[in-house]
Formats: structure tokens, C-alpha cells, sequence
């Protein structure tokens, strides 16, 4: 028969982590979240309902959008553990320009409903990452403002 003991505290301190608590409630939240629907439910709870529905809607029957979301979702990552993944280049050419990932901000109208820096706020988070913004018809803000964020 095997005596139980209790491990010596010297032994398992370095497994034991202690977490500092978060006192900023909206990092907190953030933090909490760990994917894009997560966000959504955040925003869905904190944002006003028109501003909600405007940004997370979508034309007429929403067909595209539920495109979109399928398309996404489709999507399979096959990871390859212990594979060294420094020198990884996440570059893309688009429109003859260099983008540091093979996306960019898309046209999104009326921004300041959502952030009171609107588009610049926008442009400056595209610049930031290196990737493209793109300014819509239904902005809020000039090309000229924009284009000072992000040239």
C-alpha cells in the first residue's frame, strides 16, 4: 500500500501562478474574450440598439453577410506543432501596394456611431498595423483628415 503525502510546497512553487486581479473593468472584459462572437456579445450589451444594429446588419435579406460568415467558418487551420515560425512573411501585395497581412479595413459607413474618432481612428489602427484602409462613400470624416492619419 502506497502512503498518501502532500507535495512539499518547495516543490510545486513553480507551478503554482498567481494572477494579479484586473481592476479596469473594461479590460477585464476584453480579456475575457476569446473569440469575435464574444466581442459581439460585449458590444451587443454596451452599445445602443440603433448604433448595435447599423454596424452588425447587414442590406436587405443579409445574404452577403451570411456568406461571409460561412466563408469564415470554412476556414481550417492545420497547425504544425514545434515547427519554428519566425521567419514566417505575412506580406501581401494588393492594388500594387505592400500590406503587412493579406487584408485591410474595409469601407464601413457612419463609424462615429461606434467610436468617436471615427474613420481616423480607423485609418490610424490600419496604419499602425501596416495594412490598408479603405474610406466610405457614407464617412464621416474627410479624405484630406484621413489621409493625414494614414498617407
Amino acid at each position: 500500500m502506497v502512503k498518501r503525502q502532500l507535495p512539499h510546497p518547495a516543490e510545486i512553487l513553480e507551478l503554482m501562478q498567481f494572477k494579479k486581479p484586473e481592476l479596469n473593468a473594461k479590460k477585464r472584459r476584453l480579456d475575457s474574450a476569446l473569440t469575435i462572437y464574444d466581442l459581439r456579445k460585449i458590444a451587443k450589451r454596451r452599445t445602443p440598439a440603433s448604433a448595435f444594429d447599423y454596424t452588425d446588419g447587414a442590406a436587405e435579406e443579409e445574404i452577403s453577410i451570411a456568406r461571409a460568415r460561412q466563408a469564415f467558418e470554412d476556414v481550417e487551420f492545420h497547425p504544425s506543432i514545434l515547427k519554428d515560425a519566425s521567419q514566417i512573411d505575412t506580406t501581401a501585395s494588393i492594388h500594387g501596394g505592400t500590406s503587412a497581412l493579406p487584408f485591410g479595413i474595409a469601407p464601413t459607413g457612419f463609424t462615429r456611431l461606434m467610436q468617436t474618432e471615427g474613420e481616423v481612428a480607423g485609418a490610424g489602427a490600419a496604419a499602425a498595423a501596416g495594412i490598408p484602409f479603405s474610406l466610405s462613400t457614407l464617412g464621416t470624416t474627410s479624405i484630406e483628415d484621413v489621409k493625414a492619419t494614414n498617407p
